[in-house]
This record gives structure tokens, C-alpha cells and sequence, in this order.
């Protein structure tokens, strides 16, 4: 008797099926005109940009929970109604907006 089928059975279809994935692509393809191609940068850079934010943002919350486990005695702080708190997380991703349209505002191929 099997003590895992579920297990074996995704194994086998796992095995089976993983050649069909190898025409599989996810990301964008680079463009064959000029225009394409600087659409295709565009793409990589805000790609790029998003990759960096999310190893920030989840650095940040690992390295909370960890900090600030309940285990350790750790009180919560209070941040509701905290206008600097509130103020910053609208301006900060305001400016990384900013900061793309005029990056590639200035490196158009216009």
C-alpha cells in the first residue's frame, strides 16, 4: 500500500508534463523596430524596479516578524491616525512614480 499517492501521482505529472513547458515564456520579448526595443527597456527597468521594492518590502516584514514576534515580549506600536506614517506611504511611492516617468521621459526615443 502507498503511504503517500497524492504525492506520487503529482511526481509522475510533474515528470510528464515538464517538457511542455519548455517553449513556455513569461517575460516579454525583446521588439525588432526601434520604437519595440524601447518599449522592451522600458518593461526590464520598471521590472527591475518592482523586483528591488518587493525584496525591500519583504525584507522588511521577515525581518519584523522575526524582531517583534509576540515570543519575545514585544509590545505592538500604535500607528493609527499617524499623519507622518500616512503621509509617507502615499508620497514615497508618488515619488518612485516620478522617478520612472522622468527616467524614461529623458531616454525616449522621441
Amino acid at each position: 500500500m502507498m503511504r503517500h499517492p497524492h504525492a506520487w501521482m503529482g511526481l509522475l505529472l510533474w515528470s510528464l508534463f515538464t517538457p511542455a513547458h519548455a517553449a513556455w515564456t513569461v517575460n516579454m520579448a525583446p521588439g525588432a523596430t526601434e520604437v519595440s526595443n524601447a518599449v522592451f527597456d522600458l518593461h526590464m527597468t520598471i521590472f527591475w524596479i518592482c523586483v528591488v521594492i518587493g525584496i525591500v518590502v519583504f525584507g522588511a516584514m521577515f525581518w519584523s516578524m522575526m524582531v517583534h514576534r509576540r515570543s519575545t515580549g514585544q509590545q505592538p506600536a500604535h500607528f493609527h491616525e499617524h499623519t507622518w506614517v500616512e503621509i509617507m506611504w502615499t508620497v514615497v511611492p508618488f515619488l518612485i512614480l516620478v522617478a520612472m516617468a522622468t527616467d524614461r521621459k529623458s531616454g525616449s526615443a522621441g
